[in-house]
């Protein structure tokens, strides 16, 4: 059975919106890691233990890869992929397919799916699930008032989730 009071979700932008964020070697690429792992680790500190991630390119994977290196220090966390459909990644990029397996197949006891297969609301539902399922969000956030990150930290606000904000610089 979860427990939201130990649990905490992500949210962030995709590399469309943050293109930098695909090269490993980049200077804001590795400065964000860092704050995400800092925030991260402060929250397993905290006492969150299980950490619920959409799965999308950018931020979200970035975060997934972060929580499974804390589990190696720390064996009791907890990675639960929050898949909006089954076959998310089945259009992307063959590299981004496989790391996408990988943090799948290195993930916890469950995988959660919340729809069945795609429709034009299955991204909204991912995304409220994770708000709703969690007491705690952190989030890459530029500041504009569009798409899902934008819409996911507005549901969040109502729903008086802790909140830890990036910027990426």
């Amino acid at each position: 059975m979860e427990e939201i009071s130990k649990t905490c979700c992500f949210t962030g932008h995709r590399t469309e919106r943050l293109p930098w964020l695909a090269d490993a070697g980049n200077m804001r690429t590795a400065a964000l890691t860092k704050a995400l792992w800092l925030r991260i680790w402060n929250s397993y500190d905290k006492g969150y233990t299980r950490f619920l991630c959409g799965m999308a390119q950018g931020i979200d994977l970035l975060c997934a890869e972060l929580v499974l290196q804390l589990r190696e220090e720390a064996p009791e966390v907890e990675l639960v992929p929050v898949l909006p459909y089954p076959r998310q990644s089945a259009r992307w990029p063959v590299a981004e397919r496989q790391r996408h397996q990988a943090i799948l197949k290195a993930c916890s006891k469950q995988i959660i799916i919340v729809c069945p297969e795609y429709d034009r609301s299955c991204f909204y539902r991912r995304n409220r699930y994770l708000v709703d399922h969690s007491s705690k969000i952190i989030g890459v956030y530029d500041g504009k008032p569009t798409g899902g990150t934008h819409q996911t930290l507005e549901y969040a606000k109502q729903r008086n989730l802790e909140m830890e904000l990036l910027l990426p610089e």
